[in-house]
């Protein structure tokens, strides 16, 4: 990929303190791993329904799906403890095991439920990037939410999946996908679209740089996204809030566990899931 396509400066090294996160999310590898353990966690909810899973079992996975050597090397990959990674995730609940299995005082997870759909109300969430340090909040970026550069007159759309990362991470991946957009299909271009794609790359490198102010709009009909730290962050709020595809799926995924667990009943009693621990890859 051309050097001018790239973003200045991929890993700056003056970062803050995230109040709620504690360790950095300041790099790409975080969004493969997080998605992955999305992944996981769905697989144990269509086969244990609300059941934990072990934070040990959870790595292995992870380690195997991902080509890392061992947990030691995903820790390294994350500069963290894998439980403390897992603890700050927003969208996960975590706690040490007390039923008295074999999985007793072992860390232990699981996807948190969404909150409540008549509780939330659809959102554009505005924030006004001064300076680089800026560039290190954290932005939860919903699977339908749209993240606008008013200035510009540029968005990152929604991509069907959450996102969780930093505001410099969101834009470095905008970079990224434009540029493989141009060097793929540039040839099938014309002249003036490529044109267009190299500006905006360019822009967006410029801005990175944060030689001038500029501002982030997070727009959410379904009232799940966030930015933290949250100081600075301006929340103007519409109607009632949409259901998000994901959460559809999950509804309908838990429509058909509690269908099952019915039937369950009706043959002679049904397991209570949630006091179940995965601790075990097969």
């Amino acid at each position: 990929m051309p050097a001018e396509t790239l973003p200045s400066d991929p890993a700056p090294q003056t970062q803050g303190t995230l109040p709620g996160f504690k360790f950095n999310l300041g790099h790409q590898e975080t969004d493969r791993i997080i998605d992955e353990i999305e992944q996981v966690c769905k697989q144990v909810r269509q086969s244990a329904g609300e059941s934990w899973m072990t934070a040990d079992a959870a790595a292995n996975i992870v380690c195997s799906n991902l080509g890392y050597e061992d947990q030691a090397e995903l820790e390294d990959a994350l500069k963290c403890q894998w439980g403390t990674f897992l603890e700050s995730m927003p969208h996960l609940e975590t706690k040490i095991q007390d039923d008295g299995s074999f999985a007793e005082g072992k860390l232990v997870f699981r996807m948190k439920p969404f909150q409540p759909l008549l509780d939330r109300k659809m959102f554009i969430k505005t924030f006004k990037i001064n300076n680089r340090q800026d560039l290190w909040r954290i932005c939860h970026k919903a699977p339908s939410a749209v993240l606008e550069i008013p200035e510009m007159e540029f968005e990152i759309g929604a991509d069907a999946k959450r996102k969780i990362d930093s505001i410099y991470n969101h834009l470095a991946s905008a970079i990224y996908n434009l540029s493989m957009h141009l060097s793929t299909l540039g040839s099938q271009l014309s002249e003036d679209h490529r044109n267009k794609i190299g500006a905006t790359i360019e822009e967006l490198n410029v801005l990175l740089d944060v030689e001038k102010p500029f501002t982030i709009m997070l727009h959410d009909r379904t009232g799940l996204s966030d930015i933290q730290p949250e100081d600075g962050v301006e929340t103007q709020y519409g109607g009632a809030a949409e259901e998000d595809p994901i959460e559809t799926e999950e509804r309908k995924l838990e429509e058909m566990m509690f269908a099952i667990s019915e039937e369950d009943e009706k043959d002679g009693g049904a397991e209570d899931m949630s006091r179940l621990t995965v601790t075990d890859v097969d």
